[in-house]
């Protein structure tokens, strides 16, 4: 499959290695436009970090609320790569999800689970703006706590098995069938 079929397109399914090999790429390309950033956008650059560029984001706009600042160019910059690496994790998780029989439930859940973990660390950091130094404890429990709930996430997901890979009745076998040894009629 193709890198922007396999990252950016919702549609179909995908397999165990299609899923981990996509989510490595995912991270490849991340990390080079983390590189290209540090030059030209210093200020931008760690919004193209998994897992960071959440945090990054979020202690952005926390920033420019408490301020009541409009936001400017690297702020809505920092969020459209966060929503591009969102977008393309996504198409990921969905079709590895359609894959493993779960549909769309568990992708959406884990989404407006990972909106919630932002948005909850962003009020705390809000609240903390006033005090200094304070305002990087909600960053940093920010991205420890998407890093969790990712990581768990992702592997819980990318472990599963295929539909084709299980039985019919949707129970997991736990023992390998045996054969009936043929008896040969007497001659």
């Amino acid at each position: 499959m193709r890198v922007l079929s396999l990252l950016f397109d919702p549609r179909g399914a995908i397999d165990r290695r299609a899923f981990w090999s996509g989510l490595l790429q995912l991270t490849a390309i991340s990390m080079t436009v983390y590189v290209g950033l540090i030059r030209f956008g210093p200020d931008v650059a760690p919004a193209a970090l998994p897992v960071i560029g959440e945090a990054f984001a979020v202690g952005g706009v926390a920033s420019h609320a408490y301020g009541a600042v409009a936001p400017d160019v690297p702020l809505v910059a920092s969020i459209l790569i966060v929503a591009a690496r969102f977008y393309a994790t996504a198409c990921l998780l969905l079709k590895r999800s359609r894959d493993a029989g779960w549909g769309a439930g568990p992708p959406v859940a884990f989404g407006l689970a990972g909106l919630l973990i932002h948005g909850a660390m962003g009020l705390w950091a809000y609240a903390l703006f006033g005090d200094g130094m304070a305002v990087i404890v909600p960053i940093f429990a920010d991205m420890a706590a998407a890093a969790l709930f990712g990581a768990i996430f992702l592997a819980s997901t990318g472990a599963r098995p295929s539909a084709s890979e299980r039985p019919r009745d949707g129970r997991a076998e736990t023992t390998p069938r045996r054969r009936r040894p043929e008896v040969k009629p007497a001659s």
